[in-house]
This record gives C-alpha cells, sequence and structure tokens, in this order.
C-alpha cells in the first residue's frame, strides 16, 4: 500500500537502483529522449511534455501536458498505489512538473507532504486533479 511520493531530479533517478517495492513516473522533454532508468522497479510510466502552460509557450514547438497525458499518469498512478510502497516521481530539474505530481498523489492517497512547497507547476496539478475527477466518473466495470 502506498505510503509516500517523492519528486526528483533526472539526474537522481537515473542514479537510483530501482526498488521491488517502487514505482516511478519518469517525466522528460520530447527532444531529449527518455530517461536512462536502472532495472528493479516495479513499475515504470514515461510521459514526455515541457515545463509550459499553454497560454505561456515561447518555444516552438511546445510540448505541454495534455490531458491524454494527466489521464495516463492518473491511471498509472492508481493502479500501481495497491501495490507498492513508494512512488518517485522525476523531471528535469525535480522542481516543478514531478513536484505538480507529487502534491496531486500525496493529496489524492493521503501522503505527507510539504504544502508550502510553492515551486510546482500549477497548470500540471490542475490537469491531474481534471483528470482524476473525469476517472473517478467513468462508470465502474
Amino acid at each position: 500500500m502506498l505510503k509516500r511520493v517523492m519528486f526528483v531530479s533526472r539526474t537522481t533517478a537515473e542514479n537510483t537502483l530501482g526498488w521491488e517495492d517502487g514505482a516511478i513516473v519518469s517525466i522528460t522533454e520530447p527532444e531529449v529522449g527518455q530517461a536512462k532508468l536502472m532495472q528493479g522497479w516495479y513499475a515504470i510510466h514515461r510521459s514526455e511534455f515541457h515545463d509550459a502552460e499553454p497560454q505561456k509557450t515561447v518555444r516552438d514547438p511546445m510540448v505541454v501536458m495534455t490531458a491524454e497525458h494527466a489521464i495516463e499518469i492518473v491511471d498509472f498512478v492508481h493502479s500501481v498505489a495497491p501495490h507498492v510502497n513508494a512512488i518517485v516521481v522525476h523531471c528535469k530539474g525535480g522542481i516543478s512538473r514531478s513536484a505538480a505530481v507529487a502534491k496531486w498523489i500525496a493529496e489524492t492517497f493521503s501522503l505527507p507532504f510539504n504544502h508550502s512547497y510553492g515551486s510546482y507547476n500549477k497548470y500540471v496539478y490542475h490537469q491531474l486533479n481534471e483528470a482524476n475527477e473525469r476517472r473517478n466518473r467513468r462508470p465502474k466495470a
């Protein structure tokens, strides 16, 4: 059962041995390619989007988090949460995108999180909340 969530940089994630009781959400920039994660993780979810908001894109082409990205992350987290003790989330710097995902996970699963931390990507956090609400409204199979 999920007990903790943490957010780290890509470098830290790439230098961390996989945990059998841990899952990882790997967020990278599309032009950079996937992080080279070590083996041993219970599960890995990979997503590619920039640390940006739609109305603030200054770079072309800028890939912002889409509703599909958010749904995939939300579904992944819900699928692994009963089977792992921890989820690690990483992005390039371990400051903004990963913090938003970690904050959403912490709130969704009532886990400890430093709620005074304000450098998380608000757009990513909002997208995850929206995706989770849509997930909760889906008819149960």
